[in-house]
């Protein structure tokens, strides 16, 4: 990020005035080096956690970098990550931007009560009892139109679509009157402007046309699919894990792929495997093919759009723009229609998937329950999909599944017969097992429920785990195991291996480094990875078993999910078609036991290849 601003800079030396798109990491850096006059604050959300901070960490550094800031600051009062950040900064103009993603803001960053939204239409907007709430905005974006008492209404016309790029478009207008312009002068140059980098470009492949469109992280992507879900036409995603993605997939499961259930949509991309999986569970029609282009020329007909992550989009734009001819040919997709007994909870956020070979089996109970324990504070890495996966795996067979996403503010159900817990930042794992001390997930387990926690839901299972400030937070005791705090970050891929030799995969993420007690099993030995911190990961104790896998781990290793569903089953589980799984394992492990290299490595490898030259102007 550096480089490159300074690469932008060193353009046009000349230039009276910059303009620099800067990553949520780099902000603090960026005003220090900068002195900018004006900083716009869009949004805050999850993004890269393999390779930048977690989202709560990130809101605190912006706090601490505008808190003496000479810039005007124009924020989204929509967003209260971004409200808390920036509500410390002198000089702040406020606009109600508005945005659906409300998963990284569900707590409150001041002090972690549980925030209340107002819906949509309500000028309300958010609060919390601390007292932290929505500012009054001076501006606000209602029905595609930039409105204040101080401008009256003033239409937002654009080429681009998407009800993001009118937020962004309101926000650089307003910027762009502290530099100077009219806001009406603003919004006419942006009303313009036909693509951005790139983004929302056309292209035409074999006669057919359609748009090349840029998402990033699981925001972006809810935003784009709510712009692409209408209609019927294929859509083409690429997926890469580049140290500019970010290596860890994982948050494919943060997106409503759900909702793409109309299309049929063709997963590319180096991480295509990965994507194809989510995909099956997502209920949608899918292809998996190693070309974009030949999948843009081949796939179905008229019109097809192509969304893709960073660099995935900047290799289907690259090919396109040379030029380099395809060939089409009859593809068969993969298919899974749900069972007409099928039908979610009132609580589950993700629809039911498709049931796979017809393979059917009696469970002896009414229906399975299975629980995600609050995803509101243990959702941060994508672990709630392997409530889905479990939930699925049954339904395939044909046990009936009610799975339930049980938020903080509400009782745990003390009655299910599996628990599924996932990673979070440290406030909100701290609340996590203060509002679990109450003894509802113990209850569970005394009564011989089925366990699973993540990273910081494994943590949460032992004794002991380091707080925010790294003071000793008493866990659960459910698992004789204790975590301490060390460095450096254990952030890569993982293969780990059980003493009956089967091999599970994942991606770690965590700073922990955790203790066993006596005679507490692991979950296997790691080659390569951190895990535990002494050559093992996760703990396994009767039937509750703690990882450090990310991925979700039960999406990459189906024989681990079918593991957990046959304690509770108690009988031979019918075999199901895991081609899937068993193409992401097998490139999984290859990928892995080549050579590991952790972020901070693969960062001192591009530094000693030349961006130290760059960065320091030397």
């Amino acid at each position: 990020m550096d480089a490159g601003l300074i690469s932008a800079l060193a353009s046009k030396p000349s230039a009276r005035m910059a303009v620099l798109e800067v990553d949520e990491a780099h902000l603090p850096g960026a005003l220090r080096a900068t002195r900018a006059d004006v900083v716009i604050l869009l949004n805050l959300s999850r993004d890269q956690l393999d390779r930048t901070s977690e989202v709560r960490m990130l809101a605190e550094r912006w706090r601490d970098s505008l808190r003496n800031t000479t810039a005007h600051v124009v924020a989204n009062s929509d967003d209260p990550l971004v409200t808390w950040a920036a509500e410390v900064a002198p000089d702040v103009t406020w606009i109600a931007a508005g945005g659906n993603w409300h998963e990284d803001a569900y707590h409150c960053p001041a002090c972690d009560a549980r925030i209340t939204f107002a819906p949509a239409p309500s000028k309300e907007g958010w609060s919390c009892t601390c007292g932290l709430r929505r500012p009054a905005a001076e501006f606000a974006l209602i029905e595609g139109d930039l409105v204040s008492d101080r401008t009256g209404r003033l239409p937002i016309r654009l080429s681009i679509p998407g009800r993001f790029n009118l937020a962004n478009a309101a926000m650089a207008a307003i910027g762009a009157e502290y530099l100077g312009s009219s806001i009406e002068g603003a919004l006419q140059a942006m009303s313009e402007v036909g693509e951005i980098g790139g983004r929302f470009s056309a292209h035409r492949i074999n006669g057919r046309a359609g748009s090349l469109m840029l998402a990033k992280n699981p925001a972006g992507w809810a935003e784009l699919i709510d712009l692409v879900a209408p209609g019927t036409s294929p859509i083409v995603i690429g997926i890469n894990s580049r140290l500019a993605d970010g290596h860890d997939p994982s948050w494919l499961w943060d997106v409503p792929f759900e909702r793409l259930s109309a299309h049929l949509v063709v997963a590319t991309g180096e991480r295509r495997r990965d994507l194809a999986v989510r995909l099956l569970h997502a209920g949608v029609e899918h292809l998996v093919l190693d070309d974009p282009l030949g999948a843009l020329a081949t796939v179905g007909s008229g019109p097809i759009e192509f969304i893709g992550n960073y660099t995935a989009f900047q290799d289907a734009r690259y090919a396109i723009r040379r030029g380099r001819p395809v060939e089409t040919a009859t593809l068969t997709p993969t298919r899974r229609r749900p069972g007409a007994d099928e039908s979610a909870s009132a609580g589950e956020k993700f629809p039911s998937a498709a049931t796979r070979n017809g393979a059917r089996q009696r469970h002896t109970q009414s229906r399975l329950r299975i629980v995600v324990v609050h995803p509101d504070l243990l959702g941060t890495y994508g672990d709630g999909g392997n409530g889905l996966v479990l939930a699925n795996r049954a339904r395939w067979r044909g046990i009936p599944v009610e799975l339930i996403f049980a938020p903080s503010d509400v009782p745990l159900p003390r009655d299910a017969d599996i628990y599924c817990l996932g990673g979070g930042e440290d406030g909100p794992q701290v609340r996590a097992a203060e509002q679990l001390g109450h003894g509802s997930l113990a209850d569970a387990a005394g009564r011989g429920a089925t366990i699973l926690a993540v990273c910081a839901g494994y943590q949460i299972l032992g004794t002991t785990f380091p707080g925010p400030d790294g003071k000793v937070t008493p866990g659960l005791g459910l698992l004789d195991v204790s975590t301490n705090r060390a460095e450096p970050r254990a952030v890569g891929d993982v293969i780990v291996r059980d003493r009956l030799g089967r091999v599970a995969t994942g991606f770690e993420n965590h700073a922990g480094r955790t203790s066993r007690g006596p005679g507490v099993e692991s979950l296997g030995s790691v080659m390569p990875g951190i895990g535990n911190g002494e050559g093992t990961d996760g703990a396994r104790s009767g039937r509750i078993l703690g990882t450090y896998l990310h991925g979700p781990v039960l999406a990459r290793n189906a024989w681990l999910a079918d593991e957990l569903l046959r304690s509770v089953i108690g009988s031979a589980l019918a075999p199901l078609d895991d081609e899937a799984e068993e193409i992401l394992a097998r490139e999984r492990i290859a990928a892995s036991t080549s050579g590991r290299v952790p972020i901070g490595e693969a960062r001192r490898r591009l530094l000693r290849q030349g961006v130290r030259a760059v960065v320091s102007g030397k």
